[in-house]
């Protein structure tokens, strides 16, 4: 695959990945039962950590059989929709940005084990909402699927932007140091910041992203290497 037509397929796919992420905002129902500053309700569940917690997130009826299903669309627009979609919109995006080596191995490898443990985490919130409030034997494995998920992204979206930064010309740099901050933010907000400030982070970078993979589309020459 050329780096024009990789440009172009990352383009789409991260209109697919957008659009899906809009979608999740037009699920009727999926408002929280409970407390969860400044997070959405979907973000909220996924970093539950005891069933205590989950009890809150959820209330009591009627607010919670409506979350409830309001969740479950989200979860079946998650697996089927987004988490492919954004999957390959970053993939591509690091096949376009140049030729093979380590780096693109590495960052390709991060993000399709992200993927994967998006995948896995999905299957377990669906488990947890047939019976909740869920059992900490539920809940264990599903903070290492979040956690693994969100590091490699991170990982994965710095990559993408280290990958751009190096022997470019000045447009791809810019992009470059955007995925690169974001990507590292991320990673550092997992742990450090509020998991609202890691959101922002990724949100930032995969804007530039497809901003950049549009512009490639049609120019890939402002993304090419320098000539030395």
């Amino acid at each position: 695959m050329s780096n024009r037509a990789a440009w172009r397929w990352c383009a789409a796919a991260g209109v697919v990945a957008f659009l899906c992420s809009w979608l999740f905002g037009q699920i009727p129902g999926l408002v929280a039962c409970g407390p969860i500053g400044d997070l959405t309700p979907i973000i909220a569940f996924e970093f539950v950590r005891t069933p205590a917690e989950v009890a809150l997130l959820f209330g009591s009826d009627p607010c919670r059989s409506a979350l409830v299903a309001a969740q479950k669309t989200g979860l079946l627009l998650d697996e089927f929709g987004f988490i492919p979609a954004y999957t390959a919109f970053l993939i591509l995006g690091a096949l376009a940005t140049g030729k093979r080596g380590m780096l693109r191995t590495l960052t390709i490898a991060a993000l399709a084990i992200a993927g994967l443990s998006d995948e896995i985490e999905g299957v377990l919130l669906y488990t947890i909402l047939r019976d909740l409030p869920g059992t900490q034997a539920l809940l264990d494995p599903l903070w290492w699927a979040v956690h693994v998920k969100f590091a490699f992204l991170a990982l994965g979206t710095a990559g993408i932007g280290v990958a751009l930064i190096t022997g470019r010309k000045w447009l791809a740099v810019v992009f470059g140091l955007i995925l690169l901050g974001g990507g590292l933010y991320a990673l550092y907000g997992l742990t450090i910041f509020p998991i609202g400030g890691m959101m922002s982070a990724f949100a930032l970078a995969w804007v530039a992203l497809l901003i950049a993979a549009l512009i490639a589309s049609f120019a890939p020459r402002l993304f090419s290497r320098r000539s030395f």
